[in-house]
C-alpha cells in the first residue's frame, strides 16, 4: 500500500501567505478591479470567500499559464528548506507527497510540478462552483482522491489551527509554526 504526505503550502511549505502576495503584487499595478475587490473586502461588505471567489475569477480570465507559472516558481524559490527537509525525511520510494492549500489552483498545481507531488488548490468545479480547500474542504478532498482503504495516511504538515483534524488522520504530524 502506497502511503502519502499532505502538506500545506502558505505558512508552511514557505514562510507567507503566498494569495496575499498575489493580491499585494496586484494592487501596486494599480488594477482597478482589485482595487475595488479590496476596498470592499476591508469595508466589510463583501465576504472573505467572496473577495477570494471574485480575486481568483479575475485572474483567471486576465493572466495566461506563463504568468502563473512565473508566479510558482518565484513560490518554489521561496520554500522553507527546514520544513522540506522535514518532508523528505518522511518519505521514501513508496511515498506521495501531496499539497492541499487554500491558494488558487492556477498556481497551486504549477507549484506542484515544480516538486514532482501531487494535489489540488482552491479551484471552480464543473459547475462553476468556488471550492475553497480550507479547513474540512480538505480532509473531504483527499478522501475523495485518495481513499483510506487503499493510502496509508503516513505524515502530514500544516500551520493551520484549521488542519488540526486533517492532521490527526495520519501517523505522523506537525503543527507547524513559524521561527
Amino acid at each position: 500500500m502506497k502511503r502519502i504526505n499532505v502538506i500545506d503550502l502558505d505558512n508552511t511549505l514557505i514562510p507567507y501567505d503566498s494569495f496575499r502576495v498575489l493580491v499585494k503584487n496586484e494592487l501596486k499595478k494599480f488594477s482597478i478591479k482589485i482595487w475595488l475587490l479590496t476596498f470592499l473586502r476591508v469595508a466589510r461588505i463583501i465576504s472573505a470567500m467572496d473577495f477570494k471567489k471574485s480575486v481568483i475569477g479575475y485572474f483567471l480570465v486576465s493572466y495566461n499559464s506563463v504568468f502563473f507559472t512565473k508566479f510558482a516558481k518565484r513560490v518554489y524559490s521561496d520554500i522553507d528548506k527546514e520544513v522540506l527537509n522535514i518532508i523528505k525525511s518522511n518519505t521514501n520510494s513508496n511515498t506521495i507527497n501531496i499539497l492541499i492549500s487554500a491558494s488558487p489552483d492556477f498556481y497551486v498545481k504549477e507549484l506542484i510540478a515544480l516538486l514532482g507531488w501531487e494535489g489540488k488548490g482552491s479551484y471552480f468545479d464543473e459547475n462553476k462552483n468556488f471550492i475553497n480547500l480550507f479547513g474540512e474542504k480538505k480532509i473531504f478532498w483527499l478522501k475523495e482522491n485518495f481513499n483510506r482503504n487503499l493510502y496509508d495516511y503516513f505524515f502530514a504538515i500544516s500551520d493551520g489551527n484549521s488542519d488540526k483534524q486533517l492532521l490527526s488522520l495520519f501517523q505522523k504530524s506537525i503543527l507547524w509554526e513559524k521561527k
